[in-house]
C-alpha cells in the first residue's frame, strides 16, 4: 500500500491539492463564532411580579411554577431564586432529555396556571440554560446617551436606529433598554366623580369600549364569505376627553368634566445615565450561524452611516463587542501558529541538519490543519474558541507521526537501501508504533464523550479538534511523507557533508545515551529510588504550595464601583439625588474617561473607567480615595468604593471580596444564625475584611420592609363588598400601577393609567382613611375593613434541593494561599447540626460532581490506553511499562504548578486527562522497537541498549516540537486565567518529565520484565 503513494507522486499531489482547494471552501463557509451553539439540559422560567416582597414572590410565584417544574420528564434537579418583583426557577434535566421537548412540555403545563398567578405577573418566560463558560455576553451593545430628556433619547433610538440595525444581514433582533415612553394619564377628580355619581369602573369600560377592535361574525355573499371587524381607532388623546358617559335620564357626562386627560411618560422605575447625561441601552443580537466578524463588520458600516444624521450632542458608545475577542483570538492564533512553525523548524533543522526534511515535516501542518477542516464542515463544527484552542493545541503534536516515520526513513537509507525500498520499508517499520500511539491519544479522549453536564460542552469541541486533527496527521504521515522522501532522496546518490555532520552529532549523542544507559541498567536500584524521591518530593511541594482552584476574577479592565443603598422604602428620586452628588464629584477628578450611572429604587450604582494609557497610573487610585473620602460624608446609607482590574492590583488598591463560604439549610432563620456565627469568626483575623453575610451573597442584607393589608372578610361582606373590589379601588390610588393597560392612537400604542388626583402624595394615613364604595353607593373607610402594618421581610430567598442558602464573603490582605488555608481550617473546625452544612462556594472552583467525572475519565481514560498497547504488543504485561509513564508524568506536572506558582484548576486536570494518552506515545515507541530488536539480538541487555538509542532522537524530537508547540499557550496568554493556560502548563510539564524517564527508567522496568519466563515466550 505505501509503494503506491511511493511510485505515484502526481496522484498523491492532486489528492492533497484537492485537500487545499476543498479545505479552503469549507473554512469560508464554516460558521466563525466565539463559543458553540450548545444546548445544555436546563431550562430557567423568570417570571416579574413588580413591587412584591421576597417572600410574596416565592409563596405565589416560585412555589406554584417549581410545583410545575417538578412534573415534567426527565427532571433531575429544581433550585429557585425569589427577589423583590422577580422570580426564577432552574429546572436541571437528565442528560438524556431534550431540552427542547421539555420546554415544550414546561409551557404546556405552565399555561395551566397562567391564570391563577397574581395580578399583574408577567407570563413566565423559559429560557435555555447557557454555562458561565459559553455566556460570551451580548453580540453589540451601544449607549446612547446625550444632553435630551430620557423621552427623546429613548424615541430616537427607537425611531431612527433600531429599524436600520434590524435590516442588516445576520442581525436576529434590537432591543432598547431605559429612558422612557410615553403615557396617557387619566387623573379623576374624587369630589367630581361623586358629584355625578360615577365609579371608576365606569370610567374604565367607556375607554376601553373605545378602542375595541373585534372580529364579531360572517356575511357572505353567493360563495364568498367575508369576515365583520369591528374596529374604532383613536386618532387623538382629545377623543378620550370628549369621550362619553351614559347616565340616568339619557343623559351623558364628557370624561373630561371629571378628568384631567394628559400625555406624560411612565414612571421612572430605573435611571441611566453616562457622564451625567440620560442614556439607553441599544442592544443588538446576532442570528445563530453566522460569521461573528461579518456581521459585526457590517453593524459598524451601518452605524457609521447613522452617525452623520445625529443631532447635536447625542453620542453614541460601544459598551461590549463579541467580536473583539474574536478577533483578538485569531490574532493570537496566528502568532502562535507563526511562533510554533518557526521554533518547530529549528528544532528539526538542529537534529536533522537538513534544510529540506523540516520542510517536508512543518508540510504535514498545513494539510493536517487543512484535512481538519474539511471533516469539521462534514460534521458541522464550526469554528470558535474551543476548536481553535484544540488545533493551536495540537501544532506540535502533528509533526509527531511525521518525524517518527522520516527519521525511520531516513535511518533505512542511510543503511545503503535504495531510496523506495528503504521509504516503504522505514515507513512500515514504525506503522504499527504510530498507529498505536495515535490511538492511544484518541482513546483517552473517548472517555469525555460519556461526560454530563457543563464539562461536557466545555471540552468536547475540544476533544473534537484534537481527535480529528491527529487523525488527519496519521493520514498525512503515510501518504505524503513517504512521497515527499522518495522525491528528496532520490535525488541524493551520496551522502552530503550535511548527512556526514548530521552522523557525527547522532552518533556523538547516541554514545553518550549508551554509556549513561549502561550505567543506569547496573545500578537500577539507585535510579528507581531516585525516581521515587522525586514523586514523593514533587507532590509534597505540590501539596503544600499549589492552590488547588481558580482565584475570582473581574476582567482585564480597570474601573471603580460605587455602590449605594438608601434605607428601605426610599424612592427613586431620592436615590438618583445621592447618585448625582456622586456625579458631581466625579465631574471634577482629571484623567476619568467615563462614568456610568445606574439607579433603582434604593440602590444606586457607577462605574468609572479610565483611558488605557492611565490605567497603571496613580490617577485611579487618587479617584478612588477621593470617592471614599466623599462617601464619609454621607450618613443614613451604605456606601462602598471598589476598585477592580489591574491598575488596582498591581498598584495596591481595593480589590474584590476573594472569597465565599456558603451555608445550607432547612430553616432559614437557623441559616442566617450560623452564618453570622461563622462571620464573627471571620472578622476575628486581622487580614479579613469586609465580611459581608447575606441572603444572597451579593444583595445588601435583609432590611426589607413591607406594608401588610388583612382584610376581614366579615367586614367586607358586612358592606356588601368583595375583596376584589376593594383591590380594584386601592389601585387607583397608589402611584404604580401592576396592570399593562394598552391604548392604539393613530396607530401607535400607548399604556394609560387612571388614577385619583394627588396619587403622587398618597401616605399611608391617607391609605387607612381611602372611603370604598360598594354597589349600592355605601362608603365606608378602608381602616374599618382591614387592618394594615408594617414588617420585615427578606431581600432574596434563595433555595437548593429545597434548602434555603446563605453566601459569606470577606476579602483577604494576603497571599491567596493563606485565604485558602483560612476557609479550610474554617470548614474543618465548624461543627452544625443535622441538615446545616457550610461549603466552599462552588464557583471557585470544580463542583464534587464533576471533580469525580474527572476522576472516572482518567480512569477509563488508563484503561482504555492498556487494551490499545496491549493489542499492539500481545502482551498483558508489557502496557504496564507503558502506562507507569503517567505516573512518572506527573512528576513534571507537580514541579511545573510549583516552580510557576500557577493554581491547579480545572483545566489543569484535564490536562492531566490529556496527557495519559500524549506521554505513552514515547514508550511505545520505544518498548516496540526494543522487541523488534530483540529478535535479531540474543543478548536481553545489547538489544534493550541498542533499541533505546534507536529511538533517542525521535524521542527527543517529537517531545521539543509538542513542546514547543504548545509554549505559545503560555507565552502569549495575556492572563493566568485563560481556559487554555493550565491545560497546556500541564502539558509541557509532563512531556518533559516523562521523556527523561522513558529514556531512563523504562528501560530499567523492561528489563526486569525480559527476565519472566512468560515475557520471554511472548518474544520468541
Amino acid at each position: 500500500m505505501i509503494k503506491i503513494f511511493i511510485n505515484r507522486p502526481i496522484a498523491v499531489l492532486m489528492f492533497f491539492l484537492a485537500v487545499f482547494v476543498t479545505g479552503m471552501m469549507s473554512l469560508r463557509r464554516l460558521p466563525l463564532e466565539l463559543t458553540p451553539e450548545v444546548s445544555y439540559p436546563k431550562l430557567s422560567v423568570a417570571t416579574q411580579w413588580p413591587n412584591s416582597s421576597a417572600e410574596m414572590v416565592e409563596a405565589y410565584v416560585t412555589a406554584p411554577i417549581e410545583a410545575v417544574a417538578n412534573t415534567i420528564a426527565n427532571v433531575r434537579k429544581v433550585d429557585s431564586i425569589s427577589d423583590e418583583g422577580n422570580s426564577t426557577v432552574n429546572i436541571e434535566l437528565t442528560r438524556e432529555a431534550n431540552p427542547d421537548f421539555a420546554a415544550l412540555e414546561l409551557n404546556e403545563k405552565l399555561s395551566v396556571i397562567r391564570e391563577s398567578l397574581p395580578f399583574g405577573t408577567s407570563p413566565p418566560k423559559i429560557q435555555k440554560y447557557v454555562p458561565k463558560e459559553f455566556q460570551s455576553g451580548e453580540f453589540l451593545t451601544y449607549h446612547l446617551f446625550g444632553n435630551y430628556t430620557p423621552l427623546e433619547v429613548r424615541q430616537y433610538a427607537l425611531k431612527n436606529m433600531r429599524g436600520p440595525l434590524m435590516g442588516i444581514k445576520g442581525v436576529a433582533d434590537v432591543q432598547v433598554y431605559g429612558g422612557q415612553d410615553e403615557e396617557i394619564h387619566i387623573i379623576l377628580d374624587r369630589g367630581k366623580l361623586k358629584l355625578f355619581g360615577l365609579t371608576v369602573e365606569q370610567i374604565q369600560r367607556t375607554i376601553r369600549e373605545m378602542a375595541v377592535e373585534e372580529t364579531v361574525g360572517r356575511l357572505y355573499r353567493g360563495a364568498y364569505k367575508f369576515e365583520l371587524v369591528v374596529r374604532n381607532p383613536l386618532t387623538s388623546v382629545e377623543e378620550i376627553a370628549r369621550a362619553q358617559i351614559l347616565m340616568p335620564k339619557n343623559l351623558f357626562v364628557h370624561i373630561s368634566d371629571v378628568a384631567k386627560v394628559e400625555r406624560s411618560v411612565q414612571d421612572v422605575r430605573q435611571i441611566g445615565r453616562i457622564n451625567g447625561n440620560p442614556a439607553v441601552i441599544i442592544q443588538i443580537f446576532r442570528e445563530p450561524g453566522t460569521n461573528v466578524i461579518q456581521v459585526a463588520d457590517r453593524v459598524f458600516a451601518k452605524i457609521a452611516e447613522l452617525k452623520k444624521k445625529f443631532p447635536p450632542s447625542l453620542e453614541l458608545i460601544k459598551e461590549r463587542d463579541q467580536s473583539k475577542r474574536i478577533r483578538k483570538e485569531l490574532r493570537d492564533l496566528s502568532v502562535r501558529a507563526l511562533f510554533s512553525v518557526i521554533v518547530i523548524f529549528f528544532v528539526l533543522l538542529i537534529f536533522l541538519r537538513r534544510f529540506r526534511m523540516p520542510l517536508i515535516i512543518l508540510s504535514t501542518i498545513f494539510f493536517s490543519v487543512l484535512l481538519t477542516i474539511n471533516f469539521f464542515y462534514a460534521a458541522h463544527i464550526g469554528l470558535n474558541l474551543l476548536t481553535l484552542a484544540g488545533l493551536s493545541l495540537g501544532f506540535g503534536m502533528l509533526v509527531d507521526n511525521a518525524i517518527v516515520v522520516l527519521d525511520s526513513i531516513h535511518r533505512h537509507w542511510q543503511k545503503g537501501i535504495p531510496v523506495a525500498e528503504a521509504c516503504a520499508a522505514g515507513t512500515s517499520a514504525v506503522a504499527l508504533a504510530i498507529v498505536a500511539a495515535t490511538l492511544t491519544t484518541v482513546a483517552a479522549f473517548i472517555p469525555f464523550l460519556y461526560l454530563t453536564g457543563e464539562l461536557r460542552l466545555y471540552y468536547i469541541p475540544f476533544v473534537a479538534a484534537v481527535g480529528l486533527s491527529l487523525m488527519s496527521s496519521l493520514l498525512v504521515a503515510f501518504t505524503l511523507i513517504p512521497s515527499l522522501s522518495h522525491q528528496l532522496l532520490i535525488r541524493e546518490f551520496t551522502l552530503t557533508a550535511d548527512f556526514e555532520r548530521s552522523g557525527l552529532l547522532d552518533q556523538k549523542l547516541r554514545n553518550f545515551y549508551e554509556k549513561t544507559l549502561r550505567w543506569i541498567l547496573r545500578h537500577k536500584i539507585i535510579v528507581l529510588l531516585v525516581t521515587i524521591f522525586c514523586f514523593w518530593g514533587s507532590y509534597k511541594l505540590f501539596d503544600k504550595h499549589v492552590t488547588k482552584g481558580s482565584i475570582w476574577a473581574w476582567g482585564e479592565e480597570t474601573y471603580i464601583a460605587i455602590w449605594a443603598r438608601m434605607p428601605s422604602g426610599a424612592d427613586i428620586e431620592t436615590t438618583d439625588q445621592l447618585a448625582r452628588f456622586f456625579e458631581e464629584k466625579l465631574k471634577q477628578q482629571q484623567g476619568v474617561e467615563k462614568f456610568y450611572t445606574r439607579v433603582t429604587n434604593e440602590t444606586a450604582y457607577i462605574r468609572v473607567t479610565f483611558p488605557d494609557s492611565l490605567i497603571f497610573s496613580a490617577v485611579p487610585l487618587i479617584v478612588k480615595e477621593n470617592m471614599t473620602a466623599a462617601a464619609t460624608q454621607l450618613a443614613g446609607m451604605v456606601v462602598g468604593v471598589y476598585g477592580f482590574g489591574p491598575g488596582f492590583y498591581s498598584g495596591g488598591g481595593g480589590s474584590t471580596p476573594s472569597f465565599r463560604l456558603k451555608m445550607l439549610g432547612y430553616n432559614y432563620n437557623q441559616v442566617k444564625k450560623y452564618a453570622e456565627f461563622v462571620g464573627q469568626r471571620l472578622k476575628r483575623n486581622v487580614r479579613v475584611r469586609n465580611v459581608d453575610v447575606s441572603s444572597s451573597g451579593f444583595g445588601w442584607g435583609d432590611d426589607r420592609r413591607e406594608i401588610l393589608l388583612s382584610l376581614n372578610r366579615g367586614n367586607v361582606a358586612k358592606y356588601h363588598l368583595t375583596n376584589v373590589e376593594v383591590l380594584n379601588q386601592l389601585r387607583n390610588y397608589l402611584r404604580e400601577n401592576l396592570a399593562w393597560q394598552k391604548l392604539k392612537i393613530n396607530g401607535r400604542e400607548f399604556a394609560y393609567k387612571i388614577k385619583f388626583k394627588g396619587f403622587q402624595h398618597f401616605t399611608l394615613r391617607d391609605l387607612q382613611n381611602v372611603p370604598i364604595r360598594s354597589a349600592s353607593g355605601e362608603s365606608v373607610r378602608l381602616k374599618h375593613l382591614a387592618e394594615i402594618s408594617e414588617r420585615k421581610v427578606m431581600s432574596r430567598i434563595v433555595r437548593e434541593d429545597q434548602q434555603y442558602q446563605r453566601w459569606i464573603t470577606f476579602e483577604y490582605r494576603g497571599p491567596y494561599k493563606l485565604g485558602d488555608r483560612l476557609i479550610e481550617s474554617i470548614l474543618k473546625t465548624s461543627h452544625f447540626p443535622p441538615g446545616y452544612e457550610l461549603e466552599r462556594a462552588t464557583w471557585m472552583f470544580m463542583k464534587k460532581e464533576e471533580k469525580k467525572q474527572i476522576y472516572q475519565v482518567l480512569a477509563l481514560s488508563i484503561l482504555l490506553v492498556f487494551m490499545v498497547t496491549a493489542a499492539l504488543f500481545e502482551s498483558l504485561r508489557q502496557p504496564f511499562i507503558v502506562i507507569l509513564t503517567i505516573p512518572l508524568a506527573l512528576i513534571g506536572i507537580f514541579l511545573i504548578f510549583y516552580l510557576t506558582a500557577t493554581n491547579f484548576d480545572r483545566s489543569a486536570y484535564i490536562g492531566v486527562v490529556f496527557l495519559s494518552g500524549i506521554v505513552v506515545n514515547n514508550a511505545i515507541i520505544l518498548v516496540d522497537h526494543i522487541n523488534a530488536v530483540r529478535k535479531l539480538e540474543k543478548d536481553r541487555r545489547t538489544a534493550i541498549i541498542t533499541g533505546a538509542a534507536d529511538r533517542v532522537r525521535p524521542i527527543l524530537m517529537t517531545t521539543a516540537t509538542t513542546v514547543f508547540g504548545l509554549l505559545p499557550l503560555v507565552l502569549f496568554s495575556h492572563e493566568e486565567k485563560s481556559i487554555w493556560f493550565s491545560l497546556a502548563l500541564a502539558t509541557i510539564g509532563g512531556l518533559i518529565a516523562s521523556a527523561v524517564f522513558v529514556l531512563t527508567v523504562i528501560p530499567i522496568l523492561y528489563d526486569w520484565l525480559a527476565k519472566n519466563l512468560d515475557l520471554r515466550r511472548g518474544l520468541s
